[in-house]
């Protein structure tokens, strides 16, 4: 017979294992999400906004985003108000975007900038009739 105390090592390792294996999933699912076109070309477009570095402060950084909640946001060539949080050495905030695939290429639609200080007003970054 398998003694309690066994049982309860076993048990936790396998805890320890399902959830180091669980984050592991979530940080390469984000990286990639990082590594495609819309994402790295919305940041860009963050970071060369003027008022955007100067209310957040340089450098800014792209912060952990909730994958379930913003994977429902793609469908049909279109991303819905994509949500990053986002730092900077002054403060904290959440930039959004909007993306469409158009002629085999993502363009950044619309971009948004909410700070957590004032989270019932947005900087706009990009808005959707600017060219390109």
């Amino acid at each position: 017979m398998v003694s309690l105390k066994t049982l309860t090592k076993a048990a936790t390792y396998i805890a320890v294992g399902g959830i180091t294996a669980a984050l592991i999933m979530k940080v390469k699912l984000e990286d990639k999400i990082r590594r495609q076109p819309y994402y790295k070309e919305s940041l860009k477009l963050l970071r060369s906004h003027q008022g955007a570095v100067q209310l957040l402060g340089e450098p800014i950084k792209d912060l952990s985003f909730d994958l379930g909640e913003e994977t429902k946001k793609f469908g049909g060539g279109k991303i819905d108000s994509f949500a990053v949080p986002v730092r900077g050495q002054k403060t904290r905030g959440k930039y959004y975007f909007w993306a469409e695939m158009e002629d085999e290429r993502w363009v950044i639609r619309r971009a948004e900038l909410e700070l957590a200080n004032e989270p019932d007003r947005r900087l706009l970054i990009k808005a959707e009739s600017q060219t390109e």
